[in-house]
């Protein structure tokens, strides 16, 4: 998974440039000390059903995708998956945070390419309430809602 894509984020101070760069498996321990406190924050909004050391490793295997949203830094990451269903090949989101989101939410589109690419004919995810109103605007519809309950 070698992709590279620039894109052009709006910005009222003027033009930016930031780039999504979808990180190779080889190189997932270079990039760790960047991306695996903002992962961190993520899985425990999610609830503490993922650790970082779990995605570390499924990214390390080739199991999950990690994207970053770069502008001189990280901006926000994605990790993603391919899910294969009875029917159909799917690419998961399962993560995505991270600052200035309008400045990389249209990133998704290159996700969606690489997605299409390599077999997938859908994309899933499962979003907290603010970006269903982006996603709608983008071909996804809202089908279901996720709820859950600690016992």
């Amino acid at each position: 998974m070698n992709i590279v894509a620039t894109m052009a984020a709006a910005d009222p101070r003027g033009s930016r440039s930031m780039q999504l760069l979808g990180i190779p498996s080889t190189d997932i321990d270079a990039v760790w000390p960047l991306v695996e406190p903002m992962l961190a924050a993520a899985c425990r909004r999610g609830r503490d059903k993922d650790a970082p050391e779990d995605v570390h490793r499924a990214l390390k295997g080739g199991e999950m995708q990690l994207w970053l949203a770069w502008e001189n830094a990280v901006v926000a990451l994605a990790v993603t998956e391919i899910v294969l269903h009875s029917r159909k090949t799917c690419c998961r989101i399962r993560f995505c945070t991270g600052r200035d989101r309008r400045s990389w939410q249209p990133a998704i589109a290159a996700i969606e390419r690489w997605a299409k690419a390599n077999g997938c004919g859908a994309m899933e995810l499962i979003a907290r309430p603010g970006w269903s109103r982006f996603l709608r605007h983008h071909g996804y519809a809202t089908t279901h809602f996720f709820c859950e309950k600690e016992l």
